[in-house]
This record gives structure tokens, C-alpha cells and sequence, in this order.
């Protein structure tokens, strides 16, 4: 046990690295009249980095030095302003409202207005603004675009969780996600493809959610996909490749160096531990045919297994949407592929989909719209799981850096004293972390189909009936298996005494939605009224069923 002391050190002798350079930049944002702007967001340009102004219009905000980096500030209702930094730490900018803007058509509860109607607080997001995100998940895209929506990933794996906060959190025992709905169906941000996005509006204060009652209560995210356009046929591709690298690796000690403190380290421990450890690297008394001693590994490469379960990752996206029409009939199409691979080894999210609008004039005041998807979704990968030195990633950071081709000593005190009783996970390359990895498959697997059918009649100018009726299906399987080496069902030789473990659990259920609403809306002079009445049904239904076995026989 004493052998942790070690690896604390070793941690406190690499956790000084030099961060890049960065400077601070500051500044206030106003109106054009003076007036301070507060939850104005402030964005360096083509990164995740990002703030808000607080209730004087203060922003504090930190950039690279020496890459030219532009800030943008976007406010609702204002056109979004960029300034290059140079070599300013200090920057106040005034915006304009734009009086187009104003115009714009917001979705809010079961309808839409015009932002200038707007008298609940609604932050809105384009598809286009966040299409230029080359990310699994809309939710990675919306970060730093929307004021008082927070926006974190829980880590940097494929297909991680993304906490989403709508002015905070309101519960410390309860969930804190708002309530999410694609197109007017529940649903979840990485079912879509970022390209599909027409918009996105969030209903943030108790008057705008209150419609969508207690599931309402943390926020709602409204998720508009694009729909058919008029006009002669279009065929667009879109696609992208990328290549994800760590920004660094710790430091880790050279293979004297590792040798010269363990060495003594195991020296304090007693023979049990010092004998095999001589023995295996051919030092001391115990050196064998290794005539040099310590010195003859002066020279030798490091061998850092951190590089072999965290490295360069490649991914990519492929998407082709058709769509076109006449005035009385729409169609769009479209078909998306897209492979996340982890810098991690054995890890990776991949995600298929399906897509199929149609929009009919019936009459010249009543249209059907038919919406139909499917998705399919493969994600391997579980961040939290863990052996008895922390999790698997981090175990690369302790595992010993000489490669077992360059051990000058006897291999077969691997099996011997204290060395196999303590030290297999730090020394054994059975139980290194690229094999612990490589020996245990967390695979989820999820398939959706989803249906609309939709009526738009337009009794007469100022009444409108809609009625919606939405279908969908869902599959969901748990496929996780684990070897004999990541359950340590090994014998004092290596061999396998069991295969492995096998945790397998299988989901199904099915969820109908129907809505109707009455929408009135007229303009009187400068003033509007609006009302609107509805009900809306919801039913759903799943069924599970799950299996495990430990000690898989061979």
C-alpha cells in the first residue's frame, strides 16, 4: 500500500505544467442610448469559451495572446457586433437594436408571435448559428449563444451527458433538466443532427413554461427542424471530417528516474518487496547478468502509456437533404450519418438518421403536414467505471514507463513477493490500463421511429384550428461485457479462470401525443389581442427486462 505514497509524489512533481499564455479581457456593454446591458453574451470566436455581462454590463473574459482572437457580442433583439482584441484589455461596445429583429417569429407555447410581442422572457438561437458546430449533441452547440441558459458537458467522451441549467437550478434532490421538445414532441437534443435545426427557443420565466405545467418547471427547450420549401428540386451535402488531439500529456518519469525512487521505496518496505523488485529490473545484489546496474537504463526510451489509451481521434459527418415542390405540395428528405471516435481508446458514438417531411395544401385555408423519423444510435463507452486505483484513464498517469522489452532482470518476478500481491496493476501488463480497456465492451444501443400528422384550418382571418397527432416507438438495449482481465479472473500465472461477465438489459415502449388548439389572434390599430384554448392527451407505455452473470465460464 505503501506504494501509493509514489504516485502522490509523482503527481505533485507533474501538476506544475505550464498553461498557455492567456490574457484577461474587460469591458461594459451598453445600449445605444447609455443604457448598461446586462446577460449580453460575449463568445471568442470560434470556440466554446464564453460570458455573460452581470446587471452593471460588466465582462470579464479570457483569451489567447498572439492568435488575433475576435470577440462577439450577441444580444437578443440587437445584431450581433464582432471586434478584434489585438493588443486591447479592454473593450466596451455599444449595440443596436435591430428593428428587423423585432420581427422576428419566436415559438413559444403551442404557437408562435413576434418577438416584439413577446411579454415572457425567451431566448432564441438560428439554425445557422449553431450549424457551424461540428458536434454530436445541439445542446454542445448552444453554448455561450443563449443568455441565461448554462449550458456544460459532463466530460469529453463520445455522446456525454450535457447539463443544461435555465436560470439555475432549482432542486438539490430533483432533476434540474428542462423539459426538451423536438418539433412539439419530448424528446432529447442528441437525436438530432446539429444541420436540421431550423431553430431554437427557450422559455426560461414561469410565465412562458406555465402552459406546460409542472414538467415546465425548469425551462423549455423548443426544438424547431427545418420543413420543405417551394421551388424546383434541391440536393445538398453537407460534410466534415475532424481530428480531435489532447492538448498535452503529464510528464512522467524516466525510466532511471522511476527506478531510482521505487527502488528506494521498495527498499523501505522490506525484502518481501526489495528482493523481487532487484530481482525483476536486475539491480543491487540481485542484478544478474545486467553488469551495469541502474545506469544501464540511463538511456532507455520512456515508455508513457498514457499514449495508448488516449490518442488522436478522427470523426466525422455525412449528411444529403433533398427538398422541393410546388405551392400545394412540399417534400423534404433527408439522410445524416455521423461517427464520433474518443480520444479514448474503445470509445465512440455513432448515430444514424432518417428524416421525411411532407406539406400539403389541402385548400387555400386548410394544410396537412405529415413528419416522419427514425434514429439510430450506438455509443460505447462509461467514463464511471473504475478498478481499485481510480478510474481506467487515470491509471495510465501510475503504470510503470518501461516497456517489458526493456526490463534487464528476471520476468518471473513479476509472480514473486510483494510484486504480485501489490503491484500487478502498476507493473503487470495483463492488468495495464490499454488492456483493462481493451477488455471490457459498454455498448448501448438505441433505435426511434417517430410520426406527426398535423392539420392547420384557418376558420377565418383572426381564428385558426390546429390538430396534431404524434406516434413513436422507441428501442433501447444495454449490451455490456467484461472480460477476464478487467474482472481480474486470473490465476498467479495470467490464465483465465472464468471468461468474463455479461450485464444485458432490454427496454421498449411506445408514446402517443394529441393536441388541439384554437388560436385567436387580432390587430387593432397598434394594439394586439391574442387567446388561445386546447387540450392535449398523452399516453405512453414501456416494458423492460434485464440479465447478468458473473464468472462466464471459458
Amino acid at each position: 500500500m505503501r506504494l501509493r505514497l509514489y504516485w502522490l509524489s509523482f503527481l505533485l512533481l507533474v501538476g506544475g505544467a505550464a498553461m498557455a499564455q492567456n490574457k484577461t479581457v474587460s469591458g461594459t456593454v451598453t445600449s445605444a442610448d447609455g443604457q448598461a446591458l446586462s446577460g449580453v453574451t460575449v463568445t471568442l470566436k470560434g470556440t466554446k469559451t464564453a460570458t455573460s455581462t452581470n446587471s452593471a454590463g460588466h465582462y470579464d473574459i479570457s483569451v489567447p495572446t498572439g492568435q488575433n482572437p475576435v470577440l462577439v457580442f450577441s444580444y437578443i433583439g440587437a445584431a450581433n457586433k464582432e471586434v478584434t482584441v489585438g493588443s486591447q484589455s479592454r473593450i466596451s461596445v455599444s449595440l443596436v437594436i435591430a428593428s428587423s429583429r423585432l420581427n422576428d417569429v419566436v415559438v413559444i407555447g403551442y404557437g408562435t408571435v413576434r418577438r416584439k410581442d413577446l411579454t415572457g422572457s425567451v431566448a432564441s438561437v438560428s439554425g445557422k448559428e449553431i450549424a457551424t458546430a461540428p458536434v454530436a449533441d445541439i445542446g454542445q452547440a448552444m453554448q455561450g449563444k443563449l443568455p441565461g441558459v448554462s449550458v456544460v458537458s459532463q466530460d469529453g467522451r463520445p455522446g456525454a451527458a450535457i447539463d443544461i441549467r435555465v436560470r439555475g437550478g432549482g432542486s438539490i434532490s430533483q432533476s434540474n433538466q428542462p423539459l426538451v421538445l423536438i418539433d412539439g414532441q419530448p424528446g432529447t437534443l442528441s437525436d438530432i443532427p446539429v444541420d436540421q435545426v431550423q431553430s431554437i427557443d427557450v422559455l426560461k420565466d414561469a410565465s412562458s413554461t406555465a402552459i406546460y405545467g409542472a414538467r415546465g418547471a425548469n425551462g423549455v427547450i423548443l426544438v424547431t427542424t427545418k420543413s420543405a420549401k417551394a421551388g424546383k428540386a434541391t440536393v445538398t451535402y453537407g460534410g466534415y471530417e475532424k481530428t480531435s488531439t489532447p492538448t498535452k500529456y503529464l510528464s512522467v518519469l524516466s525510466p532511471y528516474d522511476y527506478l531510482s525512487y521505487v527502488w528506494a521505496n521498495a527498499a523501505a518496505n522490506g525484502a518481501a518487496y526489495q528482493t523481487p523488485f532487484e530481482q525483476l529490473y536486475g539491480l543491487g545484489a540481485n542484478s544478474g547478468s545486467n553488469s551495469a546496474g541502474i545506469d544501464a537504463y540511463k538511456n532507455l526510451p520512456t515508455d508513457n502509456m498514457q499514449k495508448l489509451v488516449y490518442s488522436n481521434a478522427v470523426s466525422w459527418n455525412h449528411s444529403v437533404t433533398v427538398t422541393g415542390g410546388t405551392d400545394k405540395t412540399k417534400i423534404l428528405f433527408s439522410a445524416d450519418y455521423f461517427n464520433e471516435n474518443g480520444m479514448k481508446l474503445n470509445s465512440y458514438f455513432r448515430r444514424g438518421n432518417v428524416y421525411f417531411k411532407l406539406g400539403q395544401k389541402i385548400f387555400d385555408n386548410l394544410t396537412f403536414n405529415m413528419d416522419i423519423r427514425y434514429t439510430d444510435i450506438e455509443n460505447m463507452d462509461d467514463e464511471s467505471t473504475t478498478n481499485g486505483y481510480g478510474s481506467l484513464l487515470s491509471t495510465a498517469y501510475q503504470f510503470r514507463p518501461i516497456a517489458t522489452n526493456h526490463i534487464l532482470g528476471d520476468l518471473t518476478a513479476f509472480n514473486q513477493g510483494n510484486i504480485e500481491q501489490y503491484g500487478k496493476n502498476v507493473l503487470w501488463d495483463t492488468y495495464s490500463p490499454a488492456a483493462r480497456i481493451g477488455d471490457y465492451f459498454p455498448l448501448t444501443i438505441g433505435q426511434g421511429l417517430r410520426g406527426i400528422g398535423s392539420l392547420n384550418w384557418n376558420i377565418f382571418k383572426s381564428l385558426t384550428y390546429h390538430t396534431d397527432l404524434s406516434l413513436s416507438r422507441a428501442w433501447n438495449q444495454r449490451k455490456y461485457w467484461s472480460g477476464a482481465v478487467y474482472n481480474d479472473y486470473l490465476d498467479g500465472s495470467g490464465n483465465k479462470l472464468y471468461a468474463g461477465a455479461i450485464d444485458y438489459a432490454k427496454s421498449d415502449g411506445w408514446n402517443m401525443r394529441w393536441t388541439n388548439t384554437l388560436n385567436y389572434n387580432k390587430v387593432i390599430n397598434k394594439h394586439s389581442f391574442s387567446a388561445l384554448i386546447g387540450t392535449e392527451f398523452i399516453t405512453n407505455y414501456t416494458s423492460a427486462i434485464s440479465a447478468s452473470r458473473a464468472r462466464y465460464n471459458n
